[in-house]
Protein backbone atom coordinates (compact mmCIF):
# COMPACT_ATOMS: atom_id res chain seq x y z
CA UNK A 1 0.00 0.00 0.00
CA UNK A 2 1.35 3.40 -0.98
CA UNK A 3 2.44 5.62 1.90
CA UNK A 4 0.22 8.65 2.47
CA UNK A 5 2.16 11.67 3.70
CA UNK A 6 0.82 13.43 6.77
CA UNK A 7 0.96 17.18 7.41
CA UNK A 8 3.97 16.46 9.61
CA UNK A 9 5.73 14.73 6.70
CA UNK A 10 4.95 17.66 4.42
CA UNK A 11 6.39 20.13 6.92
CA UNK A 12 9.53 18.03 7.28
CA UNK A 13 9.96 17.76 3.53
CA UNK A 14 9.36 21.49 2.98
CA UNK A 15 12.00 22.37 5.57
CA UNK A 16 14.52 19.83 4.30
CA UNK A 17 14.14 20.87 0.66
CA UNK A 18 14.56 24.60 1.31
CA UNK A 19 17.22 24.60 4.04
CA UNK A 20 20.78 25.64 3.14
CA UNK A 21 21.71 26.86 6.61
CA UNK A 22 22.40 23.48 8.25
CA UNK A 23 24.64 21.80 5.64
CA UNK A 24 22.18 18.99 4.96
CA UNK A 25 23.60 15.93 3.24
CA UNK A 26 21.69 15.53 -0.02
CA UNK A 27 23.57 12.82 -1.93
CA UNK A 28 26.41 10.29 -1.58
CA UNK A 29 28.05 8.69 -4.61
CA UNK A 30 30.87 6.17 -4.78
CA UNK A 31 32.53 7.71 -7.80
CA UNK A 32 35.27 5.09 -8.06
CA UNK A 33 36.74 2.14 -6.23
CA UNK A 34 35.44 -0.69 -4.03
CA UNK A 35 34.97 -0.32 -0.29
CA UNK A 36 34.12 -3.37 1.84
CA UNK A 37 32.42 -5.01 -1.11
CA UNK A 38 30.42 -1.87 -1.86
CA UNK A 39 31.26 -1.32 -5.51
CA UNK A 40 28.50 1.07 -6.50
CA UNK A 41 26.57 3.68 -4.57
CA UNK A 42 24.25 6.49 -5.60
CA UNK A 43 21.93 7.46 -2.77
CA UNK A 44 19.98 10.74 -2.62
CA UNK A 45 18.51 12.15 0.59
CA UNK A 46 15.17 13.84 -0.04
CA UNK A 47 13.61 13.60 3.43
CA UNK A 48 15.26 14.30 6.81
CA UNK A 49 14.96 10.71 8.06
CA UNK A 50 16.40 7.99 5.83
CA UNK A 51 16.19 4.24 6.55
CA UNK A 52 18.40 1.67 4.81
CA UNK A 53 17.53 -2.03 4.85
CA UNK A 54 19.24 -5.09 3.40
CA UNK A 55 20.70 -8.45 4.28
CA UNK A 56 23.81 -8.80 6.42
CA UNK A 57 26.93 -7.89 4.47
CA UNK A 58 25.06 -5.88 1.85
CA UNK A 59 26.87 -2.64 2.74
CA UNK A 60 24.45 -0.84 5.07
CA UNK A 61 27.04 -0.08 7.75
CA UNK A 62 29.49 1.10 5.11
CA UNK A 63 26.95 3.67 3.93
CA UNK A 64 26.55 4.91 7.51
CA UNK A 65 30.32 5.27 7.81
CA UNK A 66 30.49 7.26 4.58
CA UNK A 67 27.77 9.59 5.86
CA UNK A 68 29.66 10.19 9.11
CA UNK A 69 32.78 11.18 7.19
CA UNK A 70 31.06 13.83 5.06
CA UNK A 71 31.64 16.70 7.52
CA UNK A 72 34.18 18.27 9.84
CA UNK A 73 33.82 20.16 13.12
CA UNK A 74 35.83 22.62 15.16
CA UNK A 75 37.92 21.41 18.08
CA UNK A 76 35.37 22.76 20.56
CA UNK A 77 32.37 21.23 18.77
CA UNK A 78 30.00 18.72 20.37
CA UNK A 79 31.28 15.19 20.75
CA UNK A 80 30.16 12.10 22.58
CA UNK A 81 31.85 11.97 25.99
CA UNK A 82 33.98 8.93 25.15
CA UNK A 83 35.30 10.33 21.86
CA UNK A 84 38.61 12.13 21.45
CA UNK A 85 37.57 14.21 18.43
CA UNK A 86 34.29 15.99 17.60
CA UNK A 87 34.43 14.67 14.04
CA UNK A 88 34.86 11.32 12.28
CA UNK A 89 37.51 10.10 9.88
CA UNK A 90 37.55 6.96 7.78
CA UNK A 91 39.94 5.35 10.26
CA UNK A 92 37.13 5.42 12.85
CA UNK A 93 35.22 2.87 10.77
CA UNK A 94 37.60 1.17 8.35
CA UNK A 95 40.03 -0.62 10.63
CA UNK A 96 42.31 -3.28 9.21
CA UNK A 97 44.48 -6.10 10.40
CA UNK A 98 48.06 -6.13 9.16
CA UNK A 99 47.26 -8.97 6.75
CA UNK A 100 44.48 -7.00 5.04
CA UNK A 101 45.11 -4.84 1.99
CA UNK A 102 44.17 -1.19 2.32
CA UNK A 103 41.71 -0.06 -0.37
CA UNK A 104 42.77 2.50 -2.92
CA UNK A 105 41.52 4.32 -5.98
CA UNK A 106 38.55 5.56 -3.99
CA UNK A 107 36.53 8.71 -4.58
CA UNK A 108 33.44 9.57 -2.55
CA UNK A 109 31.30 12.48 -3.75
CA UNK A 110 29.08 14.32 -1.28
CA UNK A 111 26.36 16.76 -2.35
CA UNK A 112 25.60 19.23 0.44
CA UNK A 113 23.03 22.03 0.72
CA UNK A 114 25.11 24.84 2.17
CA UNK A 115 25.04 28.61 2.41
CA UNK A 116 28.78 29.29 2.49
CA UNK A 117 30.27 27.80 -0.67
CA UNK A 118 32.96 29.67 -2.56
CA UNK A 119 30.98 31.45 -5.32
CA UNK A 120 31.16 29.83 -8.75
CA UNK A 121 29.21 30.28 -12.00
CA UNK A 122 27.10 27.34 -10.86
CA UNK A 123 26.33 28.90 -7.44
CA UNK A 124 27.16 32.60 -7.87
CA UNK A 125 26.02 33.64 -4.40
CA UNK A 126 27.60 30.63 -2.67
CA UNK A 127 24.22 29.30 -1.52
CA UNK A 128 22.81 25.99 -2.76
CA UNK A 129 23.79 22.39 -3.41
CA UNK A 130 27.38 21.73 -4.41
CA UNK A 131 29.83 18.84 -4.07
CA UNK A 132 32.95 17.84 -2.21
CA UNK A 133 35.00 14.76 -3.02
CA UNK A 134 37.08 12.69 -0.63
CA UNK A 135 39.78 10.61 -2.33
CA UNK A 136 42.24 7.90 -1.37
CA UNK A 137 44.94 6.56 -3.65
CA UNK A 138 46.40 3.11 -3.14
CA UNK A 139 48.74 3.18 -0.15
CA UNK A 140 47.82 6.78 0.60
CA UNK A 141 45.59 8.67 2.99
CA UNK A 142 42.20 10.31 2.61
CA UNK A 143 42.48 13.91 1.43
CA UNK A 144 41.77 17.24 3.09
CA UNK A 145 39.71 16.36 6.14
CA UNK A 146 39.83 19.92 7.42
CA UNK A 147 38.40 21.21 4.12
CA UNK A 148 35.13 19.43 4.78
CA UNK A 149 31.96 21.46 5.33
CA UNK A 150 31.50 22.12 9.08
CA UNK A 151 28.69 20.26 10.78
CA UNK A 152 28.11 18.27 13.97
CA UNK A 153 27.86 14.54 13.31
CA UNK A 154 27.08 11.88 15.92
CA UNK A 155 27.19 8.13 15.39
CA UNK A 156 25.32 5.82 17.76
CA UNK A 157 26.07 2.15 17.27
CA UNK A 158 24.50 -0.95 18.73
CA UNK A 159 26.40 -0.61 22.02
CA UNK A 160 23.71 1.87 23.11
CA UNK A 161 21.41 -1.04 24.03
CA UNK A 162 23.94 -2.79 26.27
CA UNK A 163 22.43 -2.55 29.79
CA UNK A 164 24.44 -0.51 32.29
CA UNK A 165 24.51 -3.60 34.47
CA UNK A 166 26.60 -5.26 31.75
CA UNK A 167 28.89 -2.29 31.02
CA UNK A 168 32.13 -2.74 32.92
CA UNK A 169 32.70 1.00 33.37
CA UNK A 170 29.18 1.56 34.72
CA UNK A 171 29.56 -1.31 37.17
CA UNK A 172 32.96 -0.04 38.27
CA UNK A 173 31.65 3.47 38.91
CA UNK A 174 28.19 2.50 40.19
CA UNK A 175 28.73 4.38 43.48
CA UNK A 176 30.68 7.25 41.94
CA UNK A 177 28.02 8.74 39.64
CA UNK A 178 26.95 12.16 40.91
CA UNK A 179 24.47 14.90 40.05
CA UNK A 180 25.62 17.56 37.59
CA UNK A 181 23.99 20.83 36.51
CA UNK A 182 20.93 20.31 34.31
CA UNK A 183 21.40 20.91 30.58
CA UNK A 184 17.96 22.42 29.98
CA UNK A 185 16.54 19.76 27.67
CA UNK A 186 15.79 17.06 30.24
CA UNK A 187 12.03 17.67 30.28
CA UNK A 188 11.82 17.41 26.49
CA UNK A 189 13.73 14.13 26.54
CA UNK A 190 11.64 12.78 29.41
CA UNK A 191 8.40 13.58 27.61
CA UNK A 192 9.63 12.11 24.31
CA UNK A 193 10.63 8.80 25.91
CA UNK A 194 7.41 8.73 27.93
CA UNK A 195 5.37 9.15 24.75
CA UNK A 196 7.17 6.27 23.02
CA UNK A 197 6.92 3.86 25.95
CA UNK A 198 3.53 4.98 27.26
CA UNK A 199 4.97 5.95 30.63
CA UNK A 200 4.70 9.04 32.81
CA UNK A 201 8.03 10.23 34.14
CA UNK A 202 8.12 12.84 36.88
CA UNK A 203 11.85 13.51 36.61
CA UNK A 204 14.85 12.59 34.46
CA UNK A 205 18.49 13.55 34.52
CA UNK A 206 21.94 12.11 33.90
CA UNK A 207 24.38 11.34 36.68
CA UNK A 208 28.01 11.60 35.62
CA UNK A 209 31.47 10.41 36.56
CA UNK A 210 34.52 11.25 34.48
CA UNK A 211 33.43 10.70 30.85
CA UNK A 212 30.64 8.26 31.73
CA UNK A 213 26.98 8.96 32.40
CA UNK A 214 24.01 7.12 33.90
CA UNK A 215 20.33 8.01 33.38
CA UNK A 216 18.07 8.17 36.41
CA UNK A 217 14.30 8.71 36.42
CA UNK A 218 11.40 9.08 38.81
CA UNK A 219 7.96 7.56 38.14
CA UNK A 220 5.58 8.38 40.94
CA UNK A 221 7.32 7.34 44.13
CA UNK A 222 9.76 5.03 42.32
CA UNK A 223 13.28 6.14 41.42
CA UNK A 224 15.46 3.93 39.24
CA UNK A 225 18.63 4.30 37.19
CA UNK A 226 19.95 2.85 33.97
CA UNK A 227 21.02 -0.22 35.94
CA UNK A 228 17.36 -1.19 36.16
CA UNK A 229 16.09 0.05 32.79
CA UNK A 230 15.32 -2.13 29.82
CA UNK A 231 17.59 -1.92 26.79
CA UNK A 232 15.06 0.04 24.74
CA UNK A 233 14.43 2.56 27.51
CA UNK A 234 18.15 3.19 27.94
CA UNK A 235 18.55 3.57 24.18
CA UNK A 236 15.70 6.07 23.86
CA UNK A 237 17.09 8.29 26.58
CA UNK A 238 20.49 8.23 24.87
CA UNK A 239 19.11 8.97 21.40
CA UNK A 240 16.87 11.89 22.35
CA UNK A 241 19.44 13.32 24.77
CA UNK A 242 22.08 13.19 22.05
CA UNK A 243 19.89 15.05 19.56
CA UNK A 244 19.28 17.91 21.97
CA UNK A 245 22.86 17.98 23.27
CA UNK A 246 24.32 18.04 19.74
CA UNK A 247 22.35 21.15 18.93
CA UNK A 248 20.51 22.50 15.93
CA UNK A 249 21.29 21.09 12.50
CA UNK A 250 23.26 18.00 13.53
CA UNK A 251 23.47 14.75 11.58
CA UNK A 252 22.57 11.69 13.67
CA UNK A 253 23.69 8.35 12.24
CA UNK A 254 22.07 5.30 13.87
CA UNK A 255 22.86 1.63 13.40
CA UNK A 256 19.74 -0.58 13.64
CA UNK A 257 17.40 2.14 14.84
CA UNK A 258 14.74 -0.24 16.19
CA UNK A 259 16.96 -2.16 18.63
CA UNK A 260 15.33 -2.87 21.97
CA UNK A 261 11.87 -1.63 20.92
CA UNK A 262 8.71 -3.63 20.28
CA UNK A 263 6.59 -2.92 17.20
CA UNK A 264 4.26 -0.32 18.72
CA UNK A 265 7.15 1.51 20.37
CA UNK A 266 8.98 1.58 17.03
CA UNK A 267 6.05 3.31 15.36
CA UNK A 268 5.72 5.85 18.17
CA UNK A 269 9.48 6.38 18.18
CA UNK A 270 9.52 7.38 14.52
CA UNK A 271 6.53 9.65 15.07
CA UNK A 272 8.26 11.45 17.95
CA UNK A 273 11.57 11.49 16.07
CA UNK A 274 9.85 13.42 13.28
CA UNK A 275 8.71 16.04 15.82
CA UNK A 276 12.20 16.41 17.25
CA UNK A 277 13.85 16.56 13.82
CA UNK A 278 11.48 19.36 12.84
CA UNK A 279 12.23 21.22 16.08
CA UNK A 280 16.01 20.76 15.98
CA UNK A 281 16.59 20.66 12.20
CA UNK A 282 18.25 17.29 12.70
CA UNK A 283 18.94 14.89 9.83
CA UNK A 284 18.86 11.17 10.62
CA UNK A 285 20.34 8.34 8.55
CA UNK A 286 19.84 4.84 9.91
CA UNK A 287 19.85 1.16 9.11
CA UNK A 288 16.98 -1.14 10.00
CA UNK A 289 15.71 -4.70 9.86
CA UNK A 290 12.20 -3.61 10.81
CA UNK A 291 9.16 -3.43 8.57
CA UNK A 292 7.52 -1.11 11.11
CA UNK A 293 10.27 1.47 10.62
CA UNK A 294 9.85 1.34 6.84
CA UNK A 295 6.08 1.62 7.18
CA UNK A 296 6.45 4.90 9.11
CA UNK A 297 8.51 6.67 6.43
CA UNK A 298 7.70 8.03 2.96
CA UNK A 299 8.64 5.83 0.04
CA UNK A 300 11.58 7.98 -1.06
CA UNK A 301 13.07 7.79 2.44
CA UNK A 302 13.40 3.99 2.17
CA UNK A 303 16.38 2.26 0.55
CA UNK A 304 17.16 -1.40 0.02
CA UNK A 305 20.77 -2.49 -0.52
CA UNK A 306 21.67 -5.81 -2.12
CA UNK A 307 24.33 -7.49 -4.20
CA UNK A 308 23.23 -8.92 -7.55
CA UNK A 309 25.72 -10.57 -9.86
CA UNK A 310 28.59 -9.19 -7.83
CA UNK A 311 27.30 -5.63 -8.17
CA UNK A 312 25.83 -3.42 -5.45
CA UNK A 313 22.29 -2.28 -6.13
CA UNK A 314 20.56 0.42 -4.07
CA UNK A 315 16.80 0.68 -4.66
CA UNK A 316 14.89 3.77 -3.54
CA UNK A 317 11.16 3.85 -2.86
CA UNK A 318 10.85 0.12 -2.34
CA UNK A 319 7.67 -0.98 -0.57
CA UNK A 320 7.87 -2.43 2.92
CA UNK A 321 6.25 -5.67 1.77
CA UNK A 322 8.70 -6.19 -1.08
CA UNK A 323 11.77 -5.24 0.97
CA UNK A 324 11.02 -7.54 3.87
CA UNK A 325 9.92 -10.38 1.65
CA UNK A 326 13.40 -10.16 0.10
CA UNK A 327 14.93 -10.27 3.57
CA UNK A 328 13.10 -13.50 4.33
CA UNK A 329 14.27 -15.20 1.16
CA UNK A 330 17.44 -17.21 1.66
Amino acid sequence: MKYRESNKDKKLRAWFTADNAHALLRHIRLASGVLRGLNSLDIPFEYPITAIAGKNGAGKSTILALACCAFHASADGYKLPKRKNPYYTFSDFFIQHGSEVSPGGLAIRYDIAYNNWKPTPYIPNGIGIASQVRKKVKGGKWNDYDARVPRTVVFLGIERIVPHSERSQSRSYSRAFKDTPLKGWETKVMNAVGYVLGKTYDDFRYLEHSKYSLPIVKCGSTVYSGFNMGAGENALFEIFSTIYAAGSGSLLVLDEIELGLHAEAQRKFVDKLKDVCLEMHTQVICTTHSKEIFDCLPNDARFYVETIGGKTRVSQGISSEFAFTKLRIC
